[in-house]
């Protein structure tokens, strides 16, 4: 894709435009609009250096001949292919569809296309994958990314634009979008808490992933009050929580937390297998509330992250990066439990009454 546009872009900046017979040529709407090949050239790869009315006059020139500029040639000539790596670490995920989607829509507002690449959670193809889009797009978006600051540093290095989303990074030459992770799962756990739940069981997810130390740090915090913890991994994988099922059980908690939805999802189905009952015998919690987790039975209590929000402030932060702003700010969302039927009071104890 290196070197394309998004719609309605193009136009060169040397004198031919690469005409297909029949085609109007930029000469052409040059003469039509009274001004030179060259102003016409600076109008279509978006120079600030041309007057408004000159502006004008070209498009409504372009407009009547139905000329359409040169895609490569303007990229060329302004050195912006218009385009937005966005890496993200696991696209089996459908927490990251919606970010992509809403970049993508704010994007193509503003005339940018949008490449995405999944590293699969290996922070040696997120390095691999994000130097690659760096030298094809104008910018890049790393989403929950997994990689070590080296990377990021080298990253930076390609002079262009790189904005973190879902990790925090104190570094001034990198902007940052996150959602409070930390205090959206400590609320979900005094909602465990509240229901008299005093043994939990926590599902960890990637241990690279800023997002699961925010939450395992909440998880922490219950447990220095009191809260029985017992931890197993299951990173973020779907079939994660079936595989962790009996480990859960064995456990003897009343409730289980999970890293994410997938993970409290698969455990769900697994305990059903089991003549386990959700959440009469134990109460189960994901986090992102993916599409999925409204609509299984019963439906999943979970964490609410305002991906919408979360794009668009994306999207305004590298916009601003792009217009030449300074890197370092960051902007920080809050996210909130949503309480659905997956979650109830602890069964009693054998023998209580």
């Amino acid at each position: 894709m290196s070197g394309q546009r998004g719609r309605n872009a193009g136009g060169g900046a040397t004198g031919g435009d690469g005409a297909r017979p029949g085609r109007p040529t930029i000469r052409q709407v040059a003469e039509a609009a009274g001004v030179s090949v060259a102003t016409v050239s600076r109008v279509f790869a978006g120079s600030a250096a041309v007057s408004a009315e000159l502006t004008r006059r070209v498009h409504e020139a372009a407009g009547r001949l139905g000329y359409a500029p040169h895609v490569v040639a303007q990229s060329l000539a302004s050195g912006r292919s218009n385009i937005i790596g966005i890496l993200v670490p696991n696209l089996a995920n459908p927490h990251f569809y919606s970010l992509i989607k809403y970049v993508l829509h704010d994007a193509a507002r503003d005339g940018y296309q949008v490449l995405v690449a999944d590293s699969d959670e290996s922070p040696a193809a997120e390095r691999e994958l994000g130097l690659s889009l760096l030298r094809r797009a104008d910018g890049l978006i790393l989403s929950a990314p997994r990689s070590g600051p080296a990377t990021f540093r080298e990253f930076v290095a390609e002079g262009r634009p790189v904005l973190m989303v879902d990790r925090k990074i104190d570094d001034p030459v990198m902007s940052s979008v996150v959602v409070d992770a930390f205090g959206a799962m400590r609320d979900l756990l005094q909602h465990l808490a509240g229901l008299g739940h005093e043994h939990l069981a926590y599902l960890h997810g990637p241990a690279r992933s800023w997002q699961e130390q925010e939450r395992w740090r909440a998880v922490r915090g219950f447990r220095r009050q009191g809260l029985r913890v017992d931890e197993l991994t299951a990173t973020e994988s779907l079939d994660d929580g079936r595989r962790v099922a009996d480990e859960v059980l064995a456990t003897g908690c009343t409730a289980v937390a999970a890293y994410n939805d997938l993970a409290a999802i698969s455990l769900v189905g697994a305990l059903a297998e089991r003549g386990i009952r959700v959440p009469e015998d134990v109460s189960v919690t994901g986090y992102d509330d993916i599409p999925f987790g409204r609509f299984m039975a019963p439906p999943l209590t979970t964490v609410r992250a305002p991906q919408r929000d979360v794009a668009a402030a994306a999207w305004l932060a590298m916009r601003g990066l792009l217009e030449g702003q300074r890197p370092g700010a960051r902007t920080v969302l809050s996210a909130e439990p949503v309480i659905r039927r997956s979650t109830g009071a602890p069964r009693p104890a054998a023998g209580a009454r």
